[in-house]
C-alpha cells in the first residue's frame, strides 16, 4: 500500500499573529482525523522567522525521502525552497508587503520571499478572489498556479451562541474593534462615533497606540483594550458586544466577519474586496470616510436593514464550514498526487 504523505509547514508562531495558526491547525486536525491508513499527516514549525537551521534539514531530508506533498501554510513563503523534488503548495493570505520595502532590500525580499517561492510552487492557494487579482496584477506568472479556497470557520460549535442583537438610541451599543495594525482604522471608528452613546472593547496584542488614542480622545470611561486573549476570551467578547467594526483599510480576508456573524453580531466593514466578499449581509462602508462610518452606526437601528442582513448573515457562514474546507483541500492533494 502506498502511503501520501502531507507535511505542513507553519511561521514562528509570533505575538498578536495568530491567524493562519488558528485556520491551517484546524485543517491540519479535520484531515488527520479522517484515519485513512493510505494518508499520512505531519506538521512542523518554525522556531525562527528565518529559520536557516531548518531549512538546511529541511533541505537535505527531503533529498532522501520519497515523494510527497510540502504545503507552506503562509507567513515563511521561502520554505517553498527547502523541498526540492517534492510537490509544493505554497498559500499567500496577502500581499500586503509586496512593493513596500526600498531598495535593494526590497528587491530581494520582493524575490525570496514572493516570486522564488511563487516560480517553484506546484499550486498557490489564495483565500479570496480578491487575493487572486492582486497576485496575478503583481505576479502574472501565479495565474496558472492559482486556486481559490476559502477559510474555515475555526470556532468550536459547542461555545458558539447565536443572538440577533437589539439597538435603540437609549441603549448603549457595544463595539468590538479587533486587530492593533494601523490599517484596521479603528482611529477613524473613534472620530466617527465618540459622540454616540457607545462603549469599546478594543482587541489588541500591541496597546500602545491604541491607549495613546484613547487618552487623546478622553474615552477612557466608555472603553477597555483587552490584550493576547485566548479562544475563550474571544468568545467571550463575541457574545458580550453588540456590533463588529471591522473596516480595514486592507485586508487579506477577514476572519472575524464571518466569525461575528455566527454569533448574530452585525458588522460594519469596507466596501470593498475582500471584506464585502466576504462579508454578505454586513453593513458596508467607505473605510476612509468618518462621515460613512458613522452612517454605518446608525443604520443599526433601521429594523427592516438589520433583519434582512440577519437572513442574508446566516446564509452566508454556511460556505465557510470547516468541514466543507477540508474536504476541499483534501480533493486538490489528491489531485495533486494522484
Amino acid at each position: 500500500m502506498t502511503i501520501r504523505k502531507i507535511l505542513f509547514v507553519f511561521r514562528k508562531p509570533n505575538r498578536g499573529n495568530f491567524s493562519i495558526e488558528k485556520i491551517y491547525h484546524n485543517i491540519f486536525e479535520s484531515l488527520n482525523n479522517k484515519k485513512d491508513k493510505k494518508w499520512f499527516f505531519k506538521k512542523i514549525t518554525l522556531k525562527y522567522n528565518y529559520d536557516i537551521l531548518m531549512f538546511l534539514k529541511c533541505f537535505l531530508s527531503s533529498l532522501l525521502s520519497k515523494k510527497f506533498i510540502i504545503h507552506v501554510t503562509g507567513g515563511c513563503n521561502y520554505m517553498i525552497l527547502a523541498f526540492p523534488f517534492k510537490k509544493r503548495i505554497l498559500t499567500i493570505h496577502d500581499l500586503f508587503h509586496f512593493g513596500k520595502k526600498k531598495q535593494i532590500k526590497g528587491v530581494l525580499y520582493d524575490f525570496f520571499y514572493y516570486k522564488l517561492p511563487i516560480y517553484f510552487s506546484h499550486k498557490i492557494i489564495v483565500v479570496s478572489q480578491n487575493t487572486e487579482r492582486d497576485l496575478v496584477s503583481k505576479i502574472p506568472l501565479s495565474k496558472k498556479k492559482i486556486k481559490v479556497l476559502l477559510n474555515p470557520i475555526v470556532l468550536p460549535q459547542d461555545k458558539v451562541e447565536y443572538k440577533e442583537r437589539i439597538f435603540s438610541k437609549s441603549k448603549t451599543i457595544r463595539i468590538l474593534q479587533i486587530g492593533d495594525k494601523p490599517l484596521k482604522n479603528f482611529e477613524r471608528l473613534i472620530e466617527a462615533t465618540k459622540d454616540l452613546n457607545v462603549f469599546y472593547n478594543f482587541v489588541h496584542s500591541n496597546d500602545k497606540l491604541i491607549n495613546s488614542l484613547i487618552e487623546k480622545y478622553s474615552i477612557a470611561n466608555y472603553s477597555k483594550v483587552h490584550s493576547n486573549i485566548s479562544d475563550d476570551e474571544l468568545i467571550k467578547q463575541y457574545k458580550l458586544n453588540d456590533v463588529l467594526f471591522f473596516a480595514s483599510e486592507e485586508e487579506g480576508f477577514g476572519l472575524p466577519i464571518i466569525e461575528a456573524q455566527l454569533f448574530g453580531m452585525p458588522v460594519i466593514t469596507s466596501n470593498f474586496p475582500p471584506m464585502n466578499e466576504v462579508g454578505e449581509g454586513a453593513i458596508f462602508v467607505d473605510s476612509f470616510s468618518v462621515l460613512s462610518i458613522k452612517d454605518g452606526f446608525l443604520k443599526l437601528y433601521d429594523d427592516n436593514l438589520l433583519r434582512q442582513n440577519y437572513e442574508k448573515a446566516h446564509i452566508n457562514i454556511k460556505k465557510y464550514d470547516l468541514t466543507q474546507v477540508g474536504k476541499n483541500y483534501f480533493e486538490l492533494y489528491k489531485r495533486i498526487l494522484l
